[in-house]
C-alpha cells in the first residue's frame, strides 16, 4: 500500500516539525485505512507551511510533485493542527482542483471526525510520555469551536422538524458566500451516519467525478474550472451497491431525497 511522505516546514525549528508530524501522521494513516482506494490524483509528498495570512488553506495552481498546504498556526496546539490539516487533507481526496459548497461540508465532517478520531486513539494508546495527558484537549477543542458556532444561529425554530441542516443546504446550493459556522453545525450534524457505515468515507473519492462541471479525466491535467456544483445523480450512479443505504439517509438528512 502507498504512503504518504509529509514534510513539515510550519516552524523553524526541526524538533517542533517533528512534533508537527505525530499528528499528521496519525491522520493520514486514519485516512489510508477509512479510503484504501486512494486520492484521485495520486499519493504524492505533502509539503506543510505556516501561513499566518492566507492559511489554512490549500494551494493552487497545482504541481504536479507534491500537494502543499498553508496551516495557521502560533504554536503546537495539536488539535488545531489536526482540524486545519484534516480539512486540507480532504480536498485531497475529493479531488483538489475543484471546490464547491458540497466538499466544505465533507471536509468539516472530517476534520470533526478526526478529533474524535485523535482523543480516543491517544487517550488509549498516547504517542509519547509527553503527550499521555493531551488527548482530552481534542475533545475540548471540538466543543470550543461548535459552542462558538452554535452561539451565532437561530436554530430553535427548526428543532421540532428537523428541518435545519435541509433549510442551511438549501441556501448553500443558491449562495455563492460560505458561513463557516453553519458549514461546522451541519458537519456535526451529519458525522454520526458516517460513523455508523464506515463505507461512507470512500464517497470522498467520487465526488470529483460527481460535479459539474468535472475534473479532466487524465489526472496529469491539473487545470480545471475550480467552482463547480455536485451531482448527485452522478454520484448516486457511481457508488457502490454496498453504500445504498449510508446514501439515502445522508440524502434524506440534506434536504436530497428525490436523488436518493
Amino acid at each position: 500500500m502507498e504512503k504518504w511522505i509529509i514534510n513539515s516546514k510550519v516552524f523553524d525549528s526541526v524538533e517542533q516539525n517533528d512534533k508537527v508530524l505525530i499528528v499528521l501522521q496519525d491522520i493520514v494513516d486514519e485516512f489510508s485505512r477509512l479510503i484504501p482506494a486512494g486520492p484521485p490524483l495520486g499519493y504524492k509528498p505533502i509539503e506543510i507551511v505556516n501561513d499566518t495570512v492566507s492559511g489554512p488553506t490549500f494551494y493552487r495552481p497545482l504541481n504536479r510533485d507534491f500537494y502543499k498546504i498553508g496551516l495557521n498556526v502560533a504554536d503546537i496546539n495539536y488539535n488545531q493542527i489536526a482540524f486545519q490539516f484534516t480539512q486540507e487533507l480532504c480536498r485531497i481526496y475529493c479531488d483538489p482542483r475543484i471546490s464547491s459548497w458540497f466538499i466544505e461540508i465533507l471536509c468539516h465532517i472530517m476534520a470533526l471526525y478526526a478529533l474524535d478520531y485523535l482523543g480516543k486513539k491517544w487517550e488509549n494508546s498516547p504517542p509519547n510520555k509527553e503527550l499521555e495527558d493531551y488527548w482530552y484537549n481534542f475533545d475540548s477543542y471540538k466543543s470550543n469551536l461548535l459552542g462558538a458556532a452554535f452561539s451565532r444561529v437561530d436554530i430553535v425554530k427548526y428543532q421540532v422538524a428537523n428541518e435545519w441542516v435541509q433549510y442551511q443546504v438549501n441556501k448553500l446550493k443558491k449562495n455563492d458566500s460560505i458561513n463557516r459556522g453553519k458549514i461546522l453545525i451541519i458537519a456535526y450534524e451529519l458525522l454520526p451516519m458516517f460513523k455508523d457505515f464506515q463505507e461512507s468515507w470512500q464517497m470522498l473519492t467520487y465526488v470529483g467525478k460527481s460535479t459539474v462541471p468535472a475534473p479532466p479525466e487524465d489526472v496529469n491535467n491539473l487545470v480545471s474550472k475550480r467552482k463547480t456544483e455536485p451531482d448527485f445523480v452522478k454520484l448516486v450512479q457511481l457508488l457502490p451497491k454496498e453504500m445504498e443505504t449510508f446514501i439515502n439517509l445522508f440524502f434524506d438528512k440534506i434536504g436530497a431525497r428525490e436523488f436518493s
